[in-house]
């Protein structure tokens, strides 16, 4: 028996590498990080799936502002 995967992401391993070389090679004391626009899409949208999909099973809690 084949089970399905709980959530299928957008965001490559490629990307989410990148992401974190490119966040390991900036100062702690930048506010700002320049990234590829595609990747942070790509996690902004995995990250709308697992919210959605954490909510359907009642197991989140979102803060709605800090």
């Amino acid at each position: 028996m084949s089970s399905r995967p709980i959530l299928q992401l957008y965001t490559t391993m490629e990307e989410f590498e990148v992401l974190h070389e490119r966040h390991d090679r900036t100062r702690s004391t930048s506010k700002s990080v320049t990234v590829d626009r595609q990747a942070l899409i790509h996690i902004l949208m995995d990250h709308a799936r697992l919210l959605e999909a954490l909510r359907k099973s009642g197991r989140v809690d979102v803060a709605e502002r800090h």
